[in-house]
């Protein structure tokens, strides 16, 4: 068991974005080899280097699923995650990206830390980077429902036994916990901690009390004492009777986490001190070895109709690809208010090698969707089967404008038909049940579907293929109104 684990509480309920405030249940022993003299000597060497070095970080991200296909997290939530936490971390001089994109593993909803090592992490991990594994809970502690992560310290074991876990509620694209678990993962206690004593407000014991961090002001435990908003008001005294002033905005308080955003420079040092000193610098520094894909289009904008068959264009860039690879393509169409939806699949043939290939793709929008915005996202490799080195070059969005002004209140396209016919029908007038009847010219009905009309415009699409050759009726009925429009099509 691990002697140390760092709990990081976020109270989910009644909020769509997660906050940090509430208690931490912490197992800790202090660092056996820390040397403070060591320690201020590097602050000082630091402080003369005045170098814009920058660090790059390995991170694998390991999304635990129940059921397959249910993540239970975007994808573009977790490199929003990734920005969060880079612009956190520049002062400091470090950056990180991601080893792969996401991995996907299949297992149970509630992990404790321990079962997470055991059954996770020794099968799973990537060695030499920080292996981040996302659960829908963290369990088998107080208040376990709440648990936002868990981390541990870098004197503790060896790099490839250390990792962090984190609740998939808890990352929102803010950055705050992941960032805060990182810090612990870097030699960073809470601001609160009171494991070496309370630190005193006027920091007389700075260096040997509360987190060993002199410009990080004493915190009396902001998840107990609570803020208004990012405002710390409350009138907690330290034990020389000194009014506490904390630092809300600092990562390694229980602030609510959207104040979370900046570390000190002393956190600044302790960070690069631990990873200077341990095997911390051991984190590889690039992940070139994976290949990349990457999609573009010069469609950004189209106005169209419900329908409409769209003639796309992209181009698709590949670099590093060991062997000839198949990789899948979805298009997905999203309206503000509404759920995603796939609207159509294919596979695209990569050869090996690097290169750039352009391909034209017929998609069909959807003759349910009516007049208004919608955005159309090609993605490349959408269940992210194949690890490759970034994953956000792998979308495209298309605006689209739906405007059907040019129909008439009732409208049969295409005409002639071969195999499905779509019916548009506007007048806002008549609404309820519809009936969509076809006949021959002898009055023998082939085709008689129920339909709902309760928008505006009303589509439907109708399986034709089977009638022989030759000229019909389409007959719209209105239940409600008890009233029939009547149409001809010829079927090819």
């Amino acid at each position: 068991m691990r002697p140390i684990l760092l709990f990081l509480f976020s109270f989910l309920a009644f909020s769509s974005n997660v906050e940090l405030n509430a208690q931490c249940i912490v197992k800790q022993t202090g660092d056996p080899n820390f040397d403070m003299e060591k320690f201020r000597a590097f602050q000082q060497n630091r402080a003369t280097q005045r170098n814009n070095k920058i660090i790059n970080v390995a991170i694998t991200i390991h999304i635990v699923e129940t059921v397959v296909g249910a993540a239970n997290i975007e994808i573009p939530t977790l490199y929003n995650e990734l920005d969060a936490i880079n612009r956190f971390f520049r002062p400091a001089g470090f950056q990180f990206f991601f080893c792969g994109t996401p991995r996907f593993i299949q297992g149970k909803g509630i992990y404790t830390y321990n079962e997470a090592e055991n059954e996770i992490h020794n099968f799973e991990f990537v060695p030499n980077t920080i292996n981040i594994y996302y659960l829908d809970e963290i369990g088998d502690q107080q208040l376990s429902q709440f648990a936002g992560g868990i981390s541990t310290f870098p004197w503790d074991d060896e790099l490839n036994t250390r990792f962090i876990i984190m609740q998939k509620a808890a990352s929102n694209g803010s950055g705050g916990i992941l960032a805060h678990e990182i810090g612990h993962f870097f030699g960073l206690w809470h601001t609160h901690t009171p494991f070496n004593g309370r630190e005193f407000v006027n920091g007389t014991n700075c260096s040997t009390a509360g987190d060993l961090v002199c410009d990080t002001p004493a915190d009396p435990n902001l998840g107990a004492t609570g803020t208004n908003g990012c405002t710390y008001e409350s009138n907690f005294v330290d034990a020389n009777g000194d009014a506490y002033s904390p630092d809300p905005s600092n990562i390694m308080s229980y602030a609510p986490s959207r104040c979370l955003r900046r570390f000190s420079p002393g956190q600044n040092d302790r960070m690069n001190f631990y990873y200077e000193t341990t095997d911390l610098s051991e984190i590889i520094q690039d992940c070139d070895f994976y290949p990349d894909y990457a999609i573009t289009s010069a469609s950004n904008q189209m106005d169209i109709t419900s329908g409409q068959t769209l003639e796309l264009t992209y181009n698709f860039d590949n670099q590093g690809i060991n062997e000839d690879q198949e990789i899948e393509i979805f298009w997905k169409l999203a309206q503000e208010g509404e759920v995603e939806l796939t609207i159509q699949k294919d596979t695209l043939k990569l050869a090996a090698g690097s290169g750039n290939i352009t391909e034209t793709f017929r998609i069909e929008f959807p003759i349910s969707k009516g007049t208004g915005a919608y955005t159309l996202t090609a993605v490349l490799d959408p269940d992210s089967k194949i690890l490759e080195r970034d994953k956000r070059n792998n979308f495209h969005a298309i605006d689209l404008t739906v405007n059907n002004d040019q129909f008439e209140d009732v409208v049969l396209f295409p005409n002639p038909v071969q195999n499905r016919l779509k019916v548009f029908v506007r007048d806002r007038s008549k609404g309820g049940e519809i009936r969509l009847q076809i006949s021959d010219y002898l009055g023998r009905l082939y085709t008689n579907e129920k339909k709902f009309k309760n928008d505006d415009e009303f589509f439907a699409e109708l399986d034709v293929d089977f009638l022989p050759q030759g000229l019909y009726i389409l007959n719209v009925y209105y239940v409600r109104d008890e009233i029939s429009t009547s149409f001809l099509f010829l079927k090819e």
